[in-house]
């Protein structure tokens, strides 16, 4: 008998619970992802590579919503921690500007040549940049939105609750995580530990569930109704969590997988942006 290793699964389980890419239509529709985004960063972004600190990784993709100081949602792409780029999911900003909202596509230093904790300090010095940079880049910055997808979803949901916990949530009025994982102990018992590495105390600290210590601003969690049950869980004990202590919906885009959940972002009168003008 195979032995369990996490709840219910297996070893061979768990690390599938925690795959993105298993069948065909898994590949067919991250890359028709990445298509769209890479024609909307091409024709839609007004800038493209600006610099937001030192590392030659510190870079954004801006689409402006107009002339004048703009609502702008701060947004970090998944890759497994591992891959990636400002215009690798990045569709969803012609939805945003759509919406007047201006779109901040951000890229960061990634495994391996930082560790995640570093990950999360970067993406912190995003926010903090566009905010103290917000008059020069058109944002205002009494209403910023922080987002990500996957393990940018995680990193958003990191900053979050940094920023919280150090009182430091001007101008943050809203949060959108997409498909993330918010507790990295099981990761930590699947495959993915050979590349995060982290130790006990590392992997609780990294933990956006397991470090809300004060009061986030109002925050989406959404998820795909495809996707693993992992991934649902960890969307769901995360809204959990929040809604003892702030607003928050959890929102499921029907049938989607881990790729197909942009079908909502990308829809400038969803659900989803439903949520956000409330608070943009």
């Amino acid at each position: 008998m195979t032995d369990k290793i996490y709840r219910d699964y297996t070893q061979e389980e768990l690390d599938l619970q925690y795959t993105n890419l298993v069948t065909d239509h898994d590949r067919e529709t991250q890359q028709a992802l990445q298509a769209r985004s890479a024609d909307v960063a091409n024709h839609d972004a007004d800038a493209r590579d600006l610099k937001y600190g030192n590392d030659p990784d510190n870079r954004f993709d801006l689409y402006r919503a107009g002339s004048d100081p703009k609502p702008a949602i701060i947004f970090t792409h998944g890759g497994q921690w591992q891959r990636g780029g400002a215009a690798t999911s990045a569709a969803w900003a012609r939805a945003a500007v759509e919406n007047n909202v201006t779109f901040v596509a951000g890229t960061f230093p990634m495994i391996p040549r930082v560790r995640l904790a570093e990950m999360v300090d970067h993406v912190t010095a995003l926010v903090r940049h566009v905010r103290s940079n917000a008059e020069d880049i058109g944002v205002d910055p009494t209403r910023i939105c922080i987002s990500g997808h996957s393990s940018g979803a995680h990193l958003a949901a990191a900053v979050l609750v940094r920023l919280a916990n150090e009182d430091d949530l001007d101008g943050i009025v809203c949060g959108l995580t997409v498909s993330g994982n918010y507790d990295l102990r099981p990761l930590m018992l699947s495959y993915r530990r050979e590349y995060l590495v982290l130790s006990e105390d590392e992997t609780v600290a990294l933990s956006p569930l397991l470090t809300l210590d004060k009061t986030l601003p109002p925050t989406l969690i959404a998820h795909g109704g495809a996707e693993s049950d992992e991934f649902m869980r960890q969307a769901a004990t995360f809204h959990a969590a929040l809604a003892k202590q702030t607003e928050t919906d959890l929102h499921v885009v029907p049938d989607a997988n881990h790729f197909e959940v942009f079908a909502d972002l990308e829809d400038p009168a969803s659900p989803v942006w439903d949520f956000l003008n409330r608070y943009l």
